[in-house]
């Protein structure tokens, strides 16, 4: 190698370091100010009921107009913003922070899933659905020999 390849990949690398500090910077800084979050995944219980599932997600903290439920290919999408907001009143100071997170998650249906059925309820942090079968879809029982 000569002298200018030599300078050219230290630049290279100087430039791929001092881009890395960028990428953490500005993701640092989102963070903070609240305009960027990642979501959490709820643990979710899906229970066969006989002739109905019912799934049961934790969802604390969060508002009933803040969840969001689309049905999409036979999988349910859940999305929740979870907003928090604090203010500090003192003799010369206020304070008002706000943060926000959430809750995602895709819960691919029972194939015996009646997606016309679905019926959805939000009480005291836990959203429940409600999830008829189809008729007809009992399955067929396999005899040992």
């Amino acid at each position: 190698m000569n002298d200018f390849d030599d300078i050219y990949n230290e630049i290279r690398r100087e430039f791929a370091r001092q881009m890395k500090l960028w990428k953490r910077f500005f993701s640092r800084a989102r963070k903070r100010f609240g305009l960027d979050f990642e979501y959490e995944e709820p643990a979710v219980d899906l229970v066969d009921k006989g002739d109905k599932y019912l799934i049961e997600i934790d969802l604390p903290g969060v508002d009933k107009k803040d969840i969001d439920i689309t049905l999409v290919d036979h999988h349910l999408k859940i999305v929740a913003l979870k907003k928090i907001e604090k203010e500090e009143r003192g003799e010369n100071y206020i304070v008002s922070e706000r943060a926000f997170s959430g809750y995602k998650r895709i819960i691919p249906l029972p194939e015996d899933a009646d997606e016309n059925s679905i019926k959805a309820k939000y009480e005291n942090g836990v959203l429940r659905i409600e999830i008829r079968k189809k008729p007809g879809h009992e399955g067929k029982k396999i005899n040992l020999e």
